[in-house]
């Protein structure tokens, strides 16, 4: 019976979702019923995508109104993209758990690529100890995998603990977030979906090139983020010389026109900071960005807590929300960022959504189990990231003979970054080391085997030696009986005179 009732509570929402998508409507909060929700969460397995093809927009209902007409073409502009269709729902509830069980009926329902949040929608926090310091930030992680089980093990509301079978996401999550960026919150959300739709028909554009820019402490990086770069652009301008890498010359090099910009600095959520030798740091604050204007598109920022949402101005946010360039950042809302950038680029140059491969990414390296040092990779590392911006974007040069040349030199390039030859050494010197090893072992185990020989041939010995020690016992113990009553039985003499 049980089984029958989430079968009528699955068709009962699919139909209504599918009228007022039929009808063009936006589905509300109201229109999906908690019991709805409820049977569908209930499903303990998920099943597996093959293709993405239908997108969610959770937009804020305090925001839904003055954003409708952008909505309305950007929905179709995604259907034109090749996307199924577009859900918009005017979200008002504040509970973060209504948000990914509805995530979690669109994915039992169909084939779900992942949801944009439009406006002020809720943040989960976690929080963890790593060697670094406690941290307690918000993860995007808890609504893009949808099959993992998080808990909260100190009941403080802050979620602490993340286990299942397979903790990697299913989907992924991009935030329009612009309420605290200094301007009109409505203005900035319309002012983004215009580029986001002048990109897709070729009217914003920048030069086919990509800015690598490496600052001092990461400056033995250069070769191997250049490699990964070197997936997508053979036109990359790589700067990391600690003298040249500062403020004044990376603002000037934003204006020079990239379509991407790969970036690694110390900073925090509001500025990031350039080390100048024998000065003190250089640095650029968010709010400077809507005066440098970057004629740049998508960045990469290897920058703590860049994309951390929840504070004022936070520097994702005013690169891509407050510029007329920019569409999309990759950055985390905690200490580190992203590494092993290789599987990024190299799932894009196959002509993926920046969204399918930030989530293929995170899949393979989200976790760090495929890795021989904990130290890149990890929950430390990746709990924090998410995507400011529009997943579904591509680039838009990418065609079929483009992706077919970037993939024939694909299998050459990954095989010699720098990274993947060291981790190769490793593997070479740990079996090299494994075969002394094993050596070592069969000698020891030959010695092991000749000791046990003695041991056995002494214990023999020594069974012999105390079976002869207790029969001398008991003969002497015989004797000495046997005496003792002869001295006592034996007639005492009489004398007579």
């Amino acid at each position: 019976m049980r089984s029958k009732s989430v079968l009528a509570a699955f068709l009962m929402a699919s139909a209504l979702i599918f009228h007022m998508i039929i009808a063009g409507e936006a589905v509300t909060t109201s229109s999906i019923s908690q019991a709805q929700v409820s049977a569908l969460g209930s499903a303990s397995v998920l099943g597996t995508n093959s293709t993405s093809l239908i997108v969610l927009v959770f937009v804020n209902s305090s925001v839904y109104e003055g954003v409708a007409a952008s909505l309305d073409q950007y929905r179709s502009d995604l259907v034109d993209f090749g996307f199924e269709d577009v859900v918009i729902l005017n979200w008002s509830e504040p509970n973060p758990t209504r948000i990914r069980e509805t995530l979690l009926q669109f994915y039992l329902n169909g084939n779900l690529a992942g949801a944009l949040f439009v406006g002020d929608l809720p943040a989960v926090e976690y929080e963890m100890f790593t060697e670094w310091d406690y941290e307690r930030f918000p993860s995007d992680l808890y609504y893009m995998d949808l099959d993992g089980n998080w808990t909260d093990s100190d009941n403080d509301g802050i979620l602490d603990g993340h286990v299942g079978k397979k903790v990697a996401p299913e989907i992924w999550i991009g935030r329009i977030k612009t309420s605290d960026l200094g301007g009109d919150e409505i203005s900035l959300i319309n002012n983004y979906f215009d580029k986001n739709h002048r990109y897709r028909n070729g009217l914003l554009s920048t030069p086919r090139r990509a800015l690598l820019y490496i600052d001092d402490d990461w400056a033995n990086y250069e070769k191997m983020d250049a490699y990964s770069l070197g997936l997508l652009y053979n036109d990359i301008t790589a700067v990391a010389d600690k003298v040249t890498t500062n403020a004044a010359d990376f603002k000037a090099r934003l204006n020079e026109g990239y379509e991407f910009v790969h970036l690694r600095s110390h900073g925090s959520w509001n500025q990031h900071n350039f080390l100048v030798p024998g000065e003190s740091a250089d640095m650029i604050y968010s709010e400077e960005y809507s005066q440098i204007d970057p004629q740049a598109l998508f960045y990469q920022l290897f920058v703590c807590s860049a994309a951390r949402f929840t504070k004022p101005n936070y520097l994702a946010g005013e690169i891509v929300f407050n510029t007329n360039y920019g569409l999309l950042a990759i950055g985390s809302t905690k200490m580190g960022g992203m590494q092993m950038f290789w599987t990024l680029y190299e799932a894009i140059a196959s002509g993926r959504t920046l969204g399918d491969a930030f989530k293929a990414w995170f899949i393979k390296w989200g976790e760090g189990r495929t890795s021989v040092s904990s130290h890149y990779l990890g929950r430390k590392w990746a709990y924090g990231l998410t995507i400011i911006g529009d997943p579904t974007l591509r680039l838009r040069w990418l065609g079929a003979q483009e992706i077919a040349e970037l993939q024939k030199r694909e299998e050459e390039v990954v095989d010699d970054l720098p990274m993947v030859i060291d981790l190769q050494q490793q593997l070479n010197g740990s079996q090299v080391r494994y075969s002394f090893l094993e050596s070592d072992f069969n000698v020891l185990k030959g010695v092991h085997s000749n000791l046990l020989g003695n041991y056995n041939s002494l214990s023999e010995q020594l069974a012999d030696i105390r079976n002869l020690l207790y029969f001398f016992l008991l003969v002497t113990t015989a004797l000495a009986v046997a005496n003792i009553y002869l001295i006592k039985t034996k007639p005492k003499s009489t004398l007579k005179i």
